[in-house]
């Protein structure tokens, strides 16, 4: 009869009488209550900062390199011809860690829905913010570029370009292109 009391007396603590049983340490079932779990800062991204080229790699079988970007932002699989890019990274407004990418062609950013890297763009004189795409929807295990919302990427020439085409111009999917859809992701070159 005694247990039976305990059982019910037990099931039918309320949180508050819970709380104080975890507070004086006097339940052995208070003990078992969840906590909440600690909170941490994400760490910066490990990727795209310092010096490194922009690869561009198929967003589906194995993940192949298809070649990387130029100075100037456009795709191309001829590696004589990749930029180097330097990452900065910025101060987290969002939570989340972000970065600026330039060239020696200046700043990049994305204008449409179109890649590119200069100088001359007047209205958009500085770098974007970038950001590393979350998975599950990048490669699993490398760091992909993402912009807003959006990373996954094609050229509506060739594609991919073969090594003697030249350079084409890279945007943010709409899934009209023929051909392959690439993630942009690191090569560090220090």
């Amino acid at each position: 009869m005694l247990a039976t009391t305990l059982l019910t007396a037990a099931l039918t603590l309320t949180p508050f009488a819970l709380g104080a049983a975890v507070h004086h340490g006097a339940s052995p079932l208070a003990a078992r209550a969840p906590t909440a779990a600690p909170t941490s800062s994400p760490s910066p991204p490990k990727s795209f900062i310092g010096k490194g080229q922009l690869r561009t790699r198929w967003n589906d079988g194995d993940y192949a390199d298809l070649g990387c970007l130029t100075d100037g932002g456009q795709w191309t699989a001829n590696e004589t011809l990749c930029g180097v890019f330097t990452g900065a990274p910025l101060a987290q407004p969002t939570g989340m860690w972000q970065f600026t990418l330039t060239t020696a062609e200046g700043g990049c950013y994305i204008i449409g829905s179109e890649f590119k890297c200069d100088h001359g763009n007047p209205t958009y004189p500085t770098a974007y913010y970038f950001w590393v795409y979350p998975l599950p929807n990048a490669i699993p295990g490398v760091d992909c570029l993402g912009y807003s919302q959006y990373g996954l990427m094609a050229s509506d020439g060739k594609n991919p370009p073969s090594p003697e085409d030249p350079p084409e111009e890279i945007h943010l999917v709409s899934y009209s292109e023929v051909g392959k859809y690439v993630w942009l992701t690191w090569r560090a070159l220090e």
